[in-house]
């Protein structure tokens, strides 16, 4: 009878030739071996995953050199069969291919190992195939720990699916401190799945080179925000002139953590002429942005700041308010005299409208002392006497 199945494995019809392997296996016998071995070679793929899962069966363990050749397969559904089959048969011959599996491209064949391998009861027998293994089973952290094999695990790592996958490796490499991480993380950095690249951006922020600033800096432009973000979080901390003039573009961001990124650094940078693309945060509708431009421009001694950080001292927010006063005292301690501040005075009475009590209480209190009889009794510095902080 088997010359009928070996006609009816060279028909046209798939739906033949599928039927013909799953008769051929429910007949368990070694005699058919031959014949599932050639169905291995089908041109259509299920006809290959059935041949390699009836080859599983241990009454064709001697077909195992013929389910390790398929472990080459295309077909991400066949290699995870033909894994499988051999982790049935339990030959030991199948140990080392299904070591070489561990590194697949494909995860689901890299789980289908790790059970294979569980189940023909192996261990792994050095330290490099502990790393590769851990990598394969989602132990990434595991793996960081085992040197220069477990680098090479993670690296690998980087360029398989699924995201998830490759956004642990690049967590694990975070704390590594090796030359050779460099390179793949910046191509990690232009991964599909935008937490991979937040986490390689994250990893490269301990390796700043000219290479790294000039990669991060073109993700500022990025199309998710949460990159934008972190290579600005990243870059913020680079006294880089370069960066200027996307820091200044932030700005004028929609997302609020970025202006405040923007703001930071741009609070740091020696050059008085930005106060003026900062002032206008200080109206910004976050008070954390706010209170950020109002420390910048105390960083920057820019005079011409004074009147609008007087006008800040009308902010509901304690916090902006406190960091207005400061910053005042740091550009002039007797602003309070300054003409800036008394410019401001009309501007501070407008806030009386529509600011709460106790913030009214104290735009009054400096109002009072922006008033022309208060010129005659000149105090040291501004703002001790007039208790913002209420």
């Amino acid at each position: 009878m088997l010359w009928i199945h070996s006609l009816r494995l060279r028909s046209k019809k798939v739906e033949t030739r599928l039927k013909a392997v799953r008769d051929l296996a429910s007949r368990h016998s070694p005699k058919a071996a031959p014949l599932l071995e050639r169905g291995l070679c089908d041109e259509n793929m299920q006809v290959r995953a059935a041949a390699a899962s009836a080859l599983g069966d241990p009454d064709f363990a001697d077909s195992c050199p013929a389910l390790i050749r398929s472990l080459h397969d295309h077909s991400v559904t066949v290699r995870e069969v033909a894994v499988l089959a051999l982790g049935r048969i339990g030959d030991p011959e199948a140990v080392e291919p299904l070591i070489a599996m561990l590194r697949d491209e494909a995860d689901s064949v890299r789980n289908c190992t790790v059970i294979a391998l569980r189940k023909l009861g192996w261990q792994p027998g050095s330290t490099e195939q502990q790393a590769v293994f851990d990598v394969a089973v989602g132990n990434s952290r595991a793996a960081a720990f085992a040197g220069t094999a477990g680098l090479n695990a993670l690296m690998t790592e980087l360029k398989h699916d699924p995201g998830f996958r490759r956004r642990a490796a690049a967590e694990a490499l975070e704390g590594l401190d090796d030359a050779r991480i460099l390179q793949p993380l910046l191509i990690a950095v232009r991964d599909p799945d935008q937490h991979v690249r937040v986490s390689a951006i994250h990893d490269l922020s301990k390796r700043a080179c000219s290479k790294v600033i000039l990669t991060l800096k073109t993700l500022l432009r990025d199309p998710e925000v949460c990159v934008r973000i972190a290579a600005a979080e990243v870059l913020g901390a680079q006294p880089d002139p370069s960066l200027m003039p996307e820091f200044l573009r932030l700005l004028g961001d929609i997302n609020s953590q970025l202006r405040l990124a923007a703001v930071r650094f741009l609070g740091c940078a020696a050059a008085p002429e930005l106060a003026s693309a900062v002032t206008p945060l200080l109206t910004d509708p976050e008070s954390d942005v706010r209170q950020a431009a109002a420390e910048a421009l105390g960083n920057l001694g820019q005079a011409a700041a004074i009147e609008p950080l007087v006008v800040a001292l009308a902010d509901v927010e304690r916090a902006v308010r406190a960091a207005a006063e400061a910053a005042l005292i740091r550009l002039d301690p007797a602003w309070i005299q300054s003409e800036a501040a008394k410019r401001a005075a009309h501007q501070l009475q407008e806030c009386l409208k529509d600011r709460p009590a106790w913030v009214r209480s104290s735009i009054t209190r400096i109002v009072e002392r922006l008033q022309p009889q208060s010129a005659a009794k000149p105090e040291a510095s501004g703002l001790p006497g007039l208790q913002l902080a209420g």
